[in-house]
């Protein structure tokens, strides 16, 4: 067996501004969405998660630096915000251990993102990698209508290549709402294991259900449970860009869960 060599991808990651210097939000916009997340203004922003209001800024701001590497400096809202590419690397290398496992013992994923725009290839990837190497595949309440719309609305999960994402008749939905997740979660037999974001990874979390999530610079709801301990295996990277820039990341998952290399 192989051993991984992260190099190569570590540089492809940064060129594609996947991990290094962020390229799609500022400093200020992130503090500013701690601050809206204690204050309750966007309450899509705790991801489903309790209890975030018992931090300060300073304290939620200190648990993003330590998963990414970002400044832990509340009153810096003018540097350049950064993930740390080594954290990256950690990150999917621990991922993909995670998954390989769990596929290797036939354990069942259900693979969710609110961020269809960038992060569906990735996962549609690492899904089809996790059934060929043993795991099982879990699609809930498909083709059902679904109350998670607004004013009432129903919207439906739909899975594309295995991977859940709200839809809203013709179009995928970018989402921070965990209502997508808490409506999947009342169809049994939970999965084993959730590959997600946002708040399909939040509301898994909340209910003690193991996530491997991929958390961009902004995703302090995610953070905050890292802190806390929950069953939550983190890839730290921007979680928007072009989908074929992922191409690095999930080949070096893919591998791994194969057995072809040895993390």
């Amino acid at each position: 067996m192989l051993k991984a060599d992260t190099s190569e991808v570590r540089k492809a990651l940064i060129a594609a501004g996947i991990t290094g210097p962020h390229q799609s939000h500022s400093r200020s916009g992130s503090l500013s969405k701690i601050h809206s997340l204690l204050e309750g203004l966007e309450p899509e922003a705790t991801f489903g998660l309790p209890g975030l209001e018992k931090y300060s800024a300073a304290e939620i701001l200190g648990f993003m630096a330590e998963l990414t590497g970002c400044s832990s400096d509340i009153a810096d809202s003018t540097c350049d915000d950064f993930i740390d590419p080594e954290k990256t690397i950690a990150g999917l290398l621990g991922a993909a251990r995670r998954l390989r496992d769990e596929a290797r013992r036939g354990g069942s994923l259900l693979a969710v993102t609110g961020h269809p725009t960038g992060m569906l290839e990735f996962y549609v990837r690492v899904m089809d990698a996790f059934v060929r190497a043993g795991g099982k595949q879990v699609r809930l309440r498909e083709g059902e209508q679904l109350p998670i719309g607004n004013r009432g609305q129903t919207r439906e999960v739909r899975y594309v290549g295995g991977v859940g994402c709200v839809a809203d008749w013709g179009s995928l939905r970018h989402t921070h709402s965990p209502a997508a997740m808490e409506a999947l979660l009342q169809e049994d037999p939970w999965p084993d294991l959730v590959l997600g974001d946002h708040g399909f990874a939040g509301a898994a979390l909340a209910r003690e259900i193991p996530v491997v999530a991929v958390v961009d610079i902004n995703d302090h709801a995610l953070a905050v449970a890292a802190a806390e301990h929950r069953a939550i295996t983190i890839i730290p990277m921007d979680d928007n860009r072009p989908p074929r820039l992922y191409e690095p990341a999930w080949t070096l998952v893919e591998r791994i869960i194969s057995g072809e290399l040895d993390e």
